[in-house]
């Protein structure tokens, strides 16, 4: 028969090793959280710009960016159709819209600022 100690003993174990279990799992989601990076609210109503702008996807690359500038002042001269797997610049801005075409000039990402 096992004793009173054995089982006191084995059930002392397991609360240690959930409660280090508990203070690991929050220690890193601590961690996680003190990661982030806030990123910028483009294209809110509250910021008072517009984007993105879904219904580009499918259309031809030229008359999406016409269509960006006719809604987005901000952005006139600043929306380039570029190829999809092009290299850009990693700079964020504002004023700026890219919009990635195939080879046949159809848009194949939803267009944002940046």
């Amino acid at each position: 028969m096992v004793s009173a100690t054995a089982i006191s003993s084995i059930l002392l174990l397991f609360a240690g090793v959930t409660a280090v279990f508990f203070v690991i799992n929050r220690q890193e989601h601590v961690a996680k959280e003190s990661n982030r990076v806030a990123t910028p609210m483009i294209g809110m109503v509250s910021a008072g710009k517009e984007g993105p702008w879904p219904k580009c996807v499918g259309m031809d690359g030229t008359k999406c960016c016409n269509l960006i500038e006719g809604h987005a002042k901000d952005v006139r001269g600043n929306c380039v159709v570029v190829p999809q797997y092009s290299m850009v610049t990693m700079d964020f801005s504002t004023t700026r819209v890219r919009v990635f075409v195939d080879e046949d000039s159809v848009v194949t990402r939803i267009p944002d600022r940046g």
